[in-house]
């Protein structure tokens, strides 16, 4: 009796696992969203509350322990949302899976947020549901700025770009290969913690070649193509004063051997009198 009660539990005990894990997976599962800055960003905490029991439940939702919005009956939400996110956030609707709008997404808001779900059961409130969502802020930067300063043997480049998050990396391209840079820096506003930056590059050009500036960001880039064409010297041409002051001094060197000749009553070359009649 005691060997079947044992190989029945044994049986039983996958069973069992299957159940747990369900529940497991319902109070740790999460999703990852992207978003831009000053856009808004809608979470769902996937979990309905019946109508009839509205009273008996409780909902956070919450970052870094700092409550983003709730749902408390009897109680002013006002004191209960963190300063940070006040007048920044949407009503948890109780109708569409305990959902939550953050308004006009800032860096600082990056993080992972937490749905927590809490109802009355024999006078105390236990935890029936939570969901994480992780939150990556992405901030696009504006296409690269390239402009060329001309030296006396090489010719210094810079590129720059500002406004993006998150912190980006620079790479000079020359037909397609990389080129090592100088004096790329790389700065974070303080306040809004978007990111500029700036990147250097000595060129010796002795033919045409195409060159990018590219930016990458996360899983995001931009990128700036330029051509530089070297500067092929002119042929020399004769300018018009040099030509008129060939000729003037061909007119006078004629005129001083024909008077030249006629002093010394030499007999001039018919072709010269042909020329100058």
């Amino acid at each position: 009796m005691g060997m079947e009660l044992g190989m029945a539990q044994t049986r039983l005990l996958p069973l069992k696992l299957l159940l747990l894990f369900p529940a497991l997976a319902c109070l740790s599962s999460g999703e990852t969203q992207v978003a831009r800055v000053n856009e808004p960003a809608t979470f769902s905490c996937d979990y309905n509350i019946p109508k009839k029991e509205m009273t008996n439940y409780r909902v956070y939702w919450q970052n870094a322990e700092r409550v983003v919005q709730a749902y408390v009956p009897g109680k002013k939400i006002e004191e209960l949302i963190d300063p940070s996110y006040v007048n920044r956030t949407t009503a948890i609707d109780l109708s569409n899976n305990l959902s939550v709008t953050i308004l006009s997404l800032q860096v600082p808001d990056e993080g992972t947020y937490e749905c927590i779900v809490q109802k009355l059961v024999g006078g105390q409130y236990k935890r029936v549901h939570k969901l994480d969502v992780k939150l990556s802020i992405r901030a696009d930067f504006s296409d690269p700025n390239i402009l060329m300063h001309e030296g006396e043997l090489s010719q210094r480049i810079t590129c720059s770009s500002s406004k993006g998050y998150p912190q980006p990396k620079l790479f000079w391209l020359k037909d397609g290969k990389e080129l090592a840079s100088f004096n790329t820096t790389i700065f974070q506003d303080p306040t809004t913690r978007l990111y500029s930056i700036d990147s250097e590059l000595c060129v010796n050009q002795t033919n045409n070649f195409s060159l990018t500036c590219l930016i990458t960001y996360g899983d995001f880039q931009v990128s700036t193509n330029v051509t530089l064409k070297r500067d092929v010297p002119p042929e020399p041409t004769l300018q018009p004063s040099i030509i008129a002051s060939i000729v003037i001094s061909i007119c006078f060197f004629f005129i001083a051997l024909i008077l030249y000749l006629k002093r010394h009553h030499c007999q001039c070359p018919t072709w010269l009198f042909f020329r100058m009649s």
